[in-house]
């Protein structure tokens, strides 16, 4: 299988972010911690501003955003907002989105990331690819019974 074109965003690109960031938390609600109810009514400048604050790769199939990897900039980058449509899960997509960050995030320490104590396929994906768990912890925002632990790639 050739897998979507993936490249990184830009603030024109904001209506694909939208479209990808909100199927994503429809799809997965239990991954994130916002949730669509929040990001749903957000103007058109707040999904501008992702591109032009942080590292948003998309990747594109025929045209349509199916999946989304958002590294946010500095000596430890904060990995967030990882989906990709249920379509395309099994072929290997997942882990491009994560090297493709990998690949931005040249010249730093470590990658973050976290992933909640629910979802134990994104905590094999990350341990898969090398992320080791930190021991940091926290209480999950829209379930505050469930606990996250934070993974780190060190680079």
């Amino acid at each position: 299988m050739v897998l979507p074109h993936i490249r990184r965003a830009t603030p024109d690109d904001w209506a694909d972010v939208r479209a990808i960031r909100l199927l994503a938390l429809a799809e997965a609600p239990y991954a994130f911690a916002s949730n669509l109810a929040a990001e749903e009514p957000l103007p058109a400048g707040h999904w501008q501003e992702w591109p032009a604050k942080h590292a948003v790769f998309l990747a594109w199939s025929d045209a349509h955003p199916v999946a989304i990897a958002v590294g946010i900039p500095g000596d430890a980058v904060e990995l967030i907002s990882v989906w990709t449509h249920p379509s395309t899960r099994g072929t290997g997509l997942a882990t491009a989105m994560i090297t493709t960050v990998v690949e931005w995030a040249e010249g730093s320490t470590r990658i973050n990331a976290w992933a909640v104590e629910n979802n134990p396929r994104a905590l094999r994906f990350y341990e898969r690819l090398g992320f080791t768990r930190t021991g940091e912890t926290m209480a999950y925002p829209n379930d505050p019974t469930l606990t996250e632990y934070q993974l780190s790639l060190f680079l």
